[in-house]
Order: C-alpha cells, then sequence, then structure tokens
C-alpha cells in the first residue's frame, strides 16, 4: 500500500500543507509511468504537492535521462519551473550507463544526489561504501579497452554534454585496473542488484 511505501523513509513523508493554504496535490498509484523528452519514470506510487514542487516515488522507481538509469528503493524529484533541478535516490542506488548490450558504467552506494541543468545531468554524488565499475574506451572509438574496479568512501562525476569529464575519488581509494583481455573469471562485470531494465523505459507513444 502507499502508506507501506511512505514508511520506507521517513525522509519521503509528505510534507505538512500549512493552515488556510491553497494547494494541489496529484498521487498515483499502480504502474505509474512518467514521460519527459529529458527524463522518465516509472515507479508503484507517485505523489506531488505544489507547495514544494518535489515529486516523491516509491516502490522500485527507475529513472532515465539521456544514457543513464538509476533505480533505488524511493526517490525524491525537485523541481523548479516544471524543470528537473535535483533528485534525491535512497537506499541501494544504482546509476549505470549502456556502452553497449554487454558493457555498462556502474556506480551505486548508500546515497545518490543528481544535480541537473535544462534537463541534463552534469554531476552525481554518491555517499556510502561508493563502488564503481567503469569501461575504459580507445578516444574518439566505441571499443572497449579495459576495465576498473573502484571503491571508495564517496565520489563525485562530472558530465559534459551527458559524457564523463571528471571523477573525484574522496578519502583514500582502492582500485584495480585490468586489460579487457586480463579480466579474471571471478571478477564480476555487474555490481550487486544492477539490472538494465532497457524494456520498461516509458516512450511517448507508450
Amino acid at each position: 500500500s502507499l502508506a507501506d511505501s511512505l514508511a520506507m523513509d521517513s525522509t519521503l513523508l509528505e510534507p505538512a500543507i500549512p493552515a488556510d493554504s491553497v494547494y494541489k496535490l496529484i498521487k498515483a498509484y499502480r504502474r505509474v509511468k512518467m514521460y519527459r523528452s529529458d527524463s522518465q519514470v516509472v515507479c508503484d506510487s507517485l505523489s506531488l504537492l505544489n507547495t514544494d514542487s518535489v515529486i516523491r516515488l516509491y516502490i522500485d522507481p527507475i529513472m532515465w535521462n539521456e544514457k543513464n538509469q538509476i533505480t533505488s528503493d524511493s526517490m525524491a524529484l525537485y523541481t523548479q519551473n516544471q524543470a528537473i533541478t535535483k533528485a534525491h535516490f535512497m537506499g541501494d542506488p544504482i546509476l549505470g550507463s549502456e556502452i553497449d548490450t554487454m558493457y555498462y558504467n556502474q556506480v551505486k552506494g548508500k546515497d545518490m544526489t543528481a544535480y541537473f541543468n535544462e534537463g541534463q545531468l552534469y554531476r552525481n554524488d554518491v555517499d556510502g561504501n561508493a563502488q564503481t565499475i567503469y569501461y575504459m574506451q580507445e578516444e574518439e572509438s566505441p571499443e572497449v579497452t579495459g576495465m576498473m574496479y573502484i571503491e571508495s568512501a564517496a565520489i563525485s562525476f562530472y558530465l559534459v554534454d551527458g559524457e564523463m569529464d571528471k571523477i573525484a575519488y574522496k578519502q583514500q581509494p582502492e582500485y584495480v585496473l585490468y586489460p579487457l583481455a586480463m579480466i579474471p573469471e571471478d571478477q564480476k562485470l555487474k555490481l550487486p542488484d544492477f539490472e538494465w531494465h532497457y524494456d520498461r523505459r516509458p516512450t511517448r507513444d507508450s
């Protein structure tokens, strides 16, 4: 139920409505889809209160933006002038970006906050037991040449035009780097719980 899903994270509880205020409250239940040209969302339940312009998503939400997919237990999307400016992902968040059907750049942690400018993701902060699988490619070539696995207390990603520009690891990261032909069999290519949900992504027609 929606009450059960709200109890999952107290930070997502609907804000108190000021007394004698005029407000609009939107709630959606079961197999929710949301489509915008710059981002798409699916979840079980959704609520939006216009007094704070925060869209709250519950139970297995997934968000797509450009080449990126983000999953978590719950999400809060902050909007201004009908555009998403920030998104907070709580409960085992994982961000993935498809290189091809075999290789996906991935990052997960305990908490994740993404920042948007004109609908495009430009920064992503990951806090708490951050893990990254990152595939290296030849410059100006789609060919994958190697894989890096990194663990860090926190990571910040900076993107330009939807492409990775800079990664900042906090404290002392631990990492291993493998040429593609030398990745050991016991090195997993996907982080725990990562799945690519291409078939669930809403389209304008759907």
